[in-house]
């Protein structure tokens, strides 16, 4: 095969193309940290990487789902908190109405003060939390509890829910039927303000016994609402492990080591002004030259 001076350059012009790429790659990875920035360059990390990055968003969605559940629980517990207290307010002031030292008078002075503890109660049911009602269950945006009362054809009730992973719902706080209405605590309130308006001893006993029965429904509420608490703690947790865990793959699967990446650079460079110096001195070598 005949070599011609147009063969060597051609050939000396694609080596230092080749190794010119090569520079320019080795510099932008130890520019940019990372080993490629095309899907062609390396097809199996970029697809990894790229379920990766999409897992590592869903994390993100689950992780604020699950505080918006934290945020209900932990209001819902202030919640629960106030309406024990007035539940044993309430009793306090029936017991105290029961004996013979009572009067009409007493009675009528202290039912006013026991309407006023359905009112608030009534108010701590229609709570708002991050602009829904805490207590509305499925439909949060509508008042629970009006002036005119829940509405018996579409009580507030209903499970509140959050996702806290792919087909993991998890329940957050309780309805406004469940704390309100199903523990009795509204009617024996009521009961115990009807019996001293009526100023009834026996009817003020027996409302004695349903604020027991209320409060006793309230404690167990609470248990199971810190049975959810620890359950998207849980969740909340697993996802920060698993969290870490994509990162760091995702890390081994696109980033380069500093120290590699400049080695790469340096030996590159070299390479690449090596074959400047080679092909300089072999493209001067012409049959013009050599007979000077």
């Amino acid at each position: 095969m005949r070599i011609t001076n147009g063969l060597l350059q051609r050939a000396a012009l694609r080596g230092l193309q080749t190794n010119l790429r090569a520079l320019d790659r080795a510099q932008r990875q130890a520019t940019s940290g990372v080993r490629f920035e095309r899907a062609s360059e390396d097809p199996v990390s970029m697809s990894g990487v790229m379920k990766t990055t999409g897992r590592l968003r869903a994390i993100e969605q689950y992780q604020r789902n699950l505080s918006v559940g934290l945020t209900r629980l932990t209001s819902e517990d202030t919640v629960l908190n106030r309406v024990t207290n007035q539940l044993i307010r309430a009793k306090e002031l029936g017991l105290g109405q029961v004996g013979g030292t009572a009067s009409p008078q007493t009675r009528a002075t202290v039912k006013e003060e026991v309407d006023g503890l359905i009112e608030s109660v009534a108010a701590l049911g229609n709570t708002q939390v991050e602009g829904s009602f805490l207590f509305g269950g499925l439909r949060p945006d509508q008042r629970p509890f009006p002036p005119s009362g829940p509405d018996p054809l579409n009580p507030p009730a209903g499970d509140r829910e959050v996702e806290g992973d792919a087909g993991q719902l998890l329940k957050t706080n309780h309805s406004g039927q469940e704390v309100f209405i199903d523990s009795g605590a509204l009617t024996a309130l009521e009961s115990l303000s009807a019996a001293l308006g009526a100023d009834d001893p026996d009817a003020i006993s027996a409302s004695l016994e349903e604020l027991d029965n209320a409060f006793n429904a309230v404690q167990r509420l609470t248990g199971e609402l810190g049975a959810r608490y620890n359950r998207i703690e849980t969740a909340r947790e697993n996802l920060a492990a698993l969290e870490i865990n994509l990162q760091t793959f995702r890390s081994d699967l696109q980033d380069v080591e500093l120290e590699e990446a400049v080695t790469q650079l340096v030996s590159r460079q070299v390479a690449y002004e090596a074959a400047l110096a080679a092909n300089s001195r072999i493209l001067n070598l012409t049959l013009t030259n050599y007979l000077r």
